[in-house]
């Protein structure tokens, strides 16, 4: 084989391995790009689907007159908190920063006693009268809410009966509802099941959180974690 030859065979051979490196190069763009792409669209379907989310919340706080804040401070007991902001707000706060969803404070027409203990007589007596407290303000426009998390802390086994006030005075239909509660020693107890059981049957109610109050100024990332397991 003369010289001559061999350069052509060399010149062809070099065209050969160029075009394959090239065509590996771009398979892999592809791929990448491929990836890229289908992480972006999961991103999308995660946190973009939902026209809009509302945080509501009942919060000992915004439910009773402090006539003197300046002598006031946690409940050294329960942990509950008459100053703002109020447990279940805590939590509602940093749902809010993490979803960009829109804060409403349940708050009842009549006030609860600033003492801890008369106060929770009072809403036994609500409960066990199945009372529903009148609210003060109104949400004109539900309708654009696709999620709802709502929050309240464990009044004696259940939710306070002005959370049920919030929930029977819209219609919810096809809505989903996400719980947040804020509790003692009790854990959630009946809440849920009692808020399931006024809710629409076509609500889809998704896992709960239920923190500790003594916890609860400590537990940011742990609510994080959890919305993010929800995909939010």
């Amino acid at each position: 084989m003369n010289v001559f030859i061999k350069k052509i065979i060399f010149v062809l051979l070099s065209i050969i391995m160029l075009s394959c490196g090239n065509n590996d190069t771009q398979k892999k763009d592809y791929i990448v790009d491929s990836l890229e792409t289908s992480q972006n669209i999961n991103a999308l379907n995660i946190k973009g689907t939902q026209n809009k989310i509302l945080i509501a919340y009942f919060t000992w706080s915004d439910n009773t007159v402090v006539e003197n804040p300046d002598s006031i401070d946690v409940d050294a007991e329960t942990s509950a908190s008459m100053l703002s902001p109020g447990n279940a707000e805590l939590i509602a706060n940093w749902i809010a920063e993490e979803t960009g969803g829109d804060l409403f404070s349940i708050k009842t027409q009549n006030k609860y006693s600033s003492d801890y203990d008369e106060c929770l007589n009072q809403a036994r007596k609500e409960r066990d009268n199945n009372e529903r407290p009148a609210l003060v303000g109104r949400l004109n426009n539900i309708d654009d809410y696709d999620v709802i998390f709502l929050g309240f802390p464990n009044w004696w086994y259940t939710c306070p009966m002005a959370v049920f006030t919030f929930v029977e005075s819209y219609d919810l239909s096809g809505k989903t509802i996400i719980p947040f509660c804020t509790h003692g020693t009790g854990g959630l107890s009946r809440t849920i099941r009692d808020l399931k059981n006024i809710l629409p049957e076509n609500c889809e109610v998704l896992e709960p959180i239920g923190v500790y109050r003594p916890e609860v100024k400590n537990s940011k990332s742990r609510v994080l974690d959890w919305l993010r397991n929800l995909g939010y």
